[in-house]
C-alpha cells in the first residue's frame, strides 16, 4: 500500500471515527451517541468529552482542547504510523465495500 496525501485525507475524513473505535474494541476508548453526536473518552484527559464533528470527522475534546483524528487515535493506541495507516486503509476499503453492498456499518 502506497501512502499518499489522498489516502491520508480519506482515512482522516472518510472513515467514520465511530467505526475505528468500534474496531478497536476493548483496546479503544469507550464511546456513545449523545445529543446527536458521537462522543468518546479522550485519550489525553480521559474525560468522555471528545466529540466527533460530522462535517470533518475530527474529534475535539471539550475538556482539554485536544483534537484527534483516526490516525492519531491508532498511534495513541501504540501503533507506529505506517502500520496504523495500513490497518486504517484496510478498514476504509472494507467500509466502502460494505456501503456499496448495502450492508450496515459501525
Amino acid at each position: 500500500m502506497k501512502v499518499t496525501r489522498e489516502l491520508l485525507r480519506e482515512i482522516r475524513n472518510d472513515l467514520p471515527m465511530k467505526l475505528t473505535i468500534t474496531r478497536l474494541g476493548q483496546h479503544g476508548p469507550i464511546g456513545k451517541h449523545s445529543d446527536g453526536f458521537f462522543r468518546f473518552q479522550c485519550p489525553f484527559c480521559k474525560e468522555l468529552r471528545a466529540t466527533v464533528n460530522p462535517k470533518n470527522n475530527l474529534a475535539h475534546c471539550f475538556s482539554c482542547g485536544e483534537n484527534v483524528n483516526n490516525i492519531d487515535l491508532m498511534m495513541l493506541q501504540g501503533h507506529d504510523f505506517l502500520p496504523a495507516v495500513k490497518i486504517l486503509g484496510n478498514w476504509l476499503d472494507q467500509y466502502r465495500r460494505d456501503l456499496s453492498d448495502g450492508r450496515s456499518t459501525a
